[in-house]
């Protein structure tokens, strides 16, 4: 089932911005607000399992520019933001309003 295969987690905004700080200062890698939960999401599984010290894997999900609001005051410098990212995000973004039925989802997808 997939409660034996997927675990959660959640943290506080200061969980998350303590742990953006240390990893930026330990390791010298800038997580974005939701690769930090995703980050300890890990770490708590492994010290739930007794695996503290093994090899883990997460998705580092977003760049840290896109939330340079959080990230800038926590390590105390600018994040520049990588050219594709600034590109993508001066796009315009169209937005398809429908009504909220399982048939206007399905007409939507078939568009």
């Amino acid at each position: 089932t997939m409660r034996r295969d997927v675990s959660g987690s959640r943290h506080t905004d200061d969980e998350v911005r303590h742990t953006i700080r240390r990893v930026y200062e330990q390791c010298g890698y800038l997580l974005d607000p939701h690769s930090a939960i995703a980050y300890l999401g890990l770490k708590g599984y492994a010290a739930r399992e007794g695996r503290e010290g093994r090899v883990g894997i997460f998705l580092a999900t977003a760049h840290p520019a896109k939330f340079r609001e959080v990230v800038e005051p926590v390590i105390g410098r600018t994040v520049e933001t990588p050219g594709p990212l600034a590109e993508a995000l001066a796009r315009p973004r169209p937005i398809l309003r429908i009504p909220a039925t399982f048939e206007a989802l399905m007409e939507a997808l078939d568009a």
